[in-house]
């Protein structure tokens, strides 16, 4: 039976790397490893903690990644259903901004002809008024 912990010069044999690099991916958290007094053991599998999350995920039977899969689908679907609420909801606000545009064009058309037209008949009024001291003088010759 082959021991379940093996020390820093066996697992740098193994894995083809220097006792330095071995000693790096423990403290990294690659390896698997625990201390004995000053000794550093690494476990015989070798395989870093993240690898074997990934292998269990990884396989093809496993419920929690055919899960995953689902809510990856789910998710998906409903991302492609927001881009096309943003798209009609851009659509309508650039129909909006057009309608308030021309809207805002009409309604200074209107505003300059009403402006125009007070113009004119302002100057109409001021045309046909006389002089006020016409006015005076001849309401007195009247008078009399």
């Amino acid at each position: 039976m082959e021991a379940e912990w093996i020390p820093v010069k066996e697992a740098a044999k193994l894995l083809e790397i220097s006792e330095r690099q071995v000693l790096n991916r423990i403290h990294t958290g690659k390896l698997k490893a625990k201390r004995e007094g000053k000794i550093w053991l690494i476990h015989n599998s070798l395989s870093e903690p993240n690898d074997e999350a990934e292998q269990i995920l990884k396989g093809s039977d496993n419920e929690a990644y055919i899960k995953l899969e689902e809510t990856v689908e789910l998710l998906k679907e409903q991302l492609k259903e927001k881009d096309k609420q943003i798209e009609k909801m851009q659509e309508q606000f650039s129909e909006t901004q057009k309608a308030s545009e021309d809207a805002s064009q009409r309604h200074d058309t209107i505003v300059m002809q009403l402006t125009r037209q007070l113009e004119q008949s302002q100057r109409m009024l001021t045309a046909h008024q006389e002089p006020w001291y016409k006015k005076w003088f001849r309401k007195k010759t009247r008078d009399q």
